[in-house]
């Protein structure tokens, strides 16, 4: 009769950090098809939120929504690049969506070129996070819009 021979303890203990690694790696991933990162998209912060919303012809149309209820918006145009970046010819971010380093590096800036948090041209990464594509405005201060609406 043979004795059943149970695995040592340190080699399941070991197995947890790896599939923590993996789960981490299979929520987040770039984007890598144009088709994907089509539709409309929220950034909030507090009250205040901002809708973007890429269509298929390239433009895209931003709408910042006040807390107070009044309403901005811009219109432009967007390109896909590879490994999922975007590309904005005039997208706002204005100083209430803006992280702390982010408004303290425009108030430094002695130059008329743009600020952060001026409409100017932005160049941006697609990503998947569990399955919800959201595109990094400011990615150490996880400001980031998150898709609500996939597009066509």
């Amino acid at each position: 009769m043979t004795k059943a021979v149970k695995p040592p303890l340190f080699s399941l203990f070991a197995l947890i950090p790896l599939t923590l690694l993996c789960c981490g790696l299979v929520g987040c991933w770039v984007v890598t098809s144009r088709a994907d990162v089509i539709g409309q998209y929220d950034l909030s912060v507090g009250s205040d939120r901002i809708s973007l919303t890429l269509s298929p012809d390239g433009t895209f149309i931003e709408n910042v929504l006040w807390a107070s209820g009044k309403v901005d918006s811009l219109t432009g145009t967007w390109r896909w690049g590879n490994g999922g970046d975007l590309s904005f010819d005039k997208l706002w971010i204005p100083k209430a969506f803006a992280p702390d380093y982010i408004i303290q590096a425009d108030s430094r800036q002695t130059s008329d070129g743009p600020k952060y948090t001026e409409p100017g041209y932005w160049s941006v990464s697609a990503e998947r996070h569990w399955g919800k594509v959201t595109i990094a405005v400011f990615p150490g201060a996880d400001v980031e819009f998150k898709m609500v609406h996939a597009g066509n």
